[in-house]
């Protein structure tokens, strides 16, 4: 998570504070073993980033944008024409 907070810039201190407590409360229930704590925990955590806009594998969110343009440029049915023309 640290990777992650080193390289934006746009999460203000507060978000931050809240990711770090939640990722510690993380190993916390991990150190505790106790499942459902853990499974409470992670859940919290994971919303707490996918907030902040990071998404669980550490990787930064893909602009709609250009999400969009991919998805069009993408090949896939319907991309010839017809025999018709």
């Amino acid at each position: 998570m640290e990777a992650d907070l080193i390289e934006r810039h746009d999460i203000r201190q507060g978000e931050r504070g809240a990711l770090r407590a939640g990722a510690r409360a993380v190993d916390i229930a991990e150190a505790m073993s106790d499942p459902e704590l853990v499974a409470k925990a992670n859940d919290s955590y994971l919303r707490l980033r996918v907030a902040a806009g990071l998404t669980a594998g550490g990787s930064k969110p893909v602009d709609a944008f250009d999400a969009l343009l991919a998805d069009l440029a993408r090949a896939g049915a319907g991309d010839r024409d017809s025999e018709d023309s």
